[in-house]
């Protein structure tokens, strides 16, 4: 069965946007009146290619042909899997990154396959030092699998960065994103040797995060982050992450397994507030992930989120956390948020049970301005099964008689982190 890569050349003026890849189109053989012979591999000038081989040396040898062939400028370079087998082929991905065609390239997308497995640890080829003379062009990086050079490269032009499965050191990280001066969208997942990541940048918009791997993330000063965006995979533990946001609005998703996380002046240890008296006023959008059902620990969260309007709530049992010292509500001490801003609830995960129910009737009795409760389900329920949960949460004495509800089965995606035309990323959530 061939394997397939897909390498996107386009002209600088291609009318999509720099930060949206466009459509693959598959690749056509060139005729007379392209100007080459006919069955030359070769890319047509204004179309993305689609390359089917065999094996990773004939692919190799036809992604070398495109790129001596073609003309350039290219504005995207995108290879799915880049796997190496000897020093030749090293020789070769660094002569791809030096040739003409990709010049002032825009967009730059790859992956490296990892060099090798060893007890436990992947082992990744070192980024090629080539792909730096990019650095004073590109809009838009995903990189993936490999060894960053200690060498620090300065991208005045990089709106989008998605780093995964990488080894950089802390310091060039940090000097990396500072000089990024109109980075708005960061996406780091499993990033390794860096054991805490800095960040300062006067333009971020929205950071996300995934599989840390036990490390610390401490956002120094970013006066324009409106979103943090928190995926915690397994037991993984988060140790700290420290945020100086002034206008954040989203956030999560909050977790037990981030030991600590300090917003301004409040602070959680696991999910507990350490006090609270000095609310986040500006987040809108909250997401939780709890082991259990537990009510007492959740409102505690909400009183710190006074102007709260959404929030998304997933139970995860394999979290094995239990939550301590925590005081019951007390309904002559109200929280802000259900009396007068949250309006949507969603349940991530829900299965009908007693302790489901009773955690979701809670909400259903007391969100006073709620307009919609969404139930996300593992299972498709039928119309008697949806009439017996609508009485078990007592839906006919809800606290808003504009609240609308609904059971959702379907599968759930991944947030996006550089999407910011999505007002609530967390709706990709179910």
């Amino acid at each position: 069965m061939a394997t397939s890569s897909a390498i996107s050349l386009m002209p600088s003026s291609a009318p999509s946007s720099p930060c949206s890849p466009p459509r693959t189109a598959p690749a056509r053989r060139r005729s007379p009146a392209d100007g080459g012979p006919s069955g030359d591999p070769r890319l047509s000038i204004s179309t993305p290619a689609t390359i089917s081989a065999p094996n990773d040396i004939k692919r190799f040898s036809i992604v070398s042909k495109i790129l001596s062939d073609h003309p350039g400028p290219a504005r995207r370079f995108h290879f799915a899997v880049i796997r190496l087998q000897n020093e030749e082929e090293a020789k070769q991905i660094d002569n791809w990154f030096r040739s003409r065609a990709l010049a002032n390239l825009q967009e730059l997308d790859f992956t490296f396959g990892p060099l090798e497995f060893i007890y436990g640890v992947y082992r990744y080829y070192r980024l090629p030092s080539s792909v730096l003379r990019f650095a004073s062009t590109l809009v838009m990086a995903r990189i993936t699998c490999c060894d960053f050079p200690n060498e620090i490269a300065h991208f005045p032009l990089l709106k989008q960065l998605t780093l995964r499965r990488v080894s950089i050191s802390d310091i060039v990280f940090r000097g990396m994103i500072s000089a990024c001066h109109v980075l708005e969208t960061l996406h780091l997942e499993e990033i390794h040797d860096a054991c805490c990541l800095r960040i300062t940048s006067s333009t971020l918009r929205s950071i996300g995060t995934c599989c840390l791997r036990k490390g610390e993330l401490i956002i120094e000063d970013a006066p324009r982050l409106e979103r943090l965006l928190l995926s915690v995979a397994g037991d993984e533990t988060i140790r700290v992450i420290r945020i100086r946001a002034p206008k954040l609005e989203i956030l999560g998703a909050l977790s037990p397994c981030i030991s600590e996380i300090k917003i301004a002046n409040l602070v959680f240890q696991g999910m507990i507030p350490a006090n609270l008296k000095t609310p986040i006023r500006t987040v809108k959008v909250l997401a939780l992930r709890v082991s259990i059902p537990d009510l007492s620990a959740v409102l505690d969260v909400l009183r710190c989120f006074p102007c709260l309007e959404k929030l998304y709530v997933t139970w995860n049992k394999y979290l094995k956390m239990k939550m301590k010292n925590l005081r019951q509500y007390d309904p002559l001490d109200p929280i802000e948020c259900l009396e007068t801003h949250l309006k949507k609830v969603v349940f991530r995960f829900y299965q009908g049970n007693e302790e489901d129910s009773g955690f979701a009737k809670f909400f259903i009795l007391n969100t006073k301005v709620l307009k919609e409760m969404i139930f996300g389900v593992r299972e498709k329920v039928n119309k008697k099964w949806v009439a017996a949960q609508h009485r078990l949460l007592k839906v006919k004495n809800r606290a808003s008689q504009d609240a609308q509800f609904e059971f959702r089965y379907g599968p759930s995606e991944c947030f996006d982190t550089h999407d910011l035309s999505i007002a609530d990323p967390f709706t990709a959530l179910i």
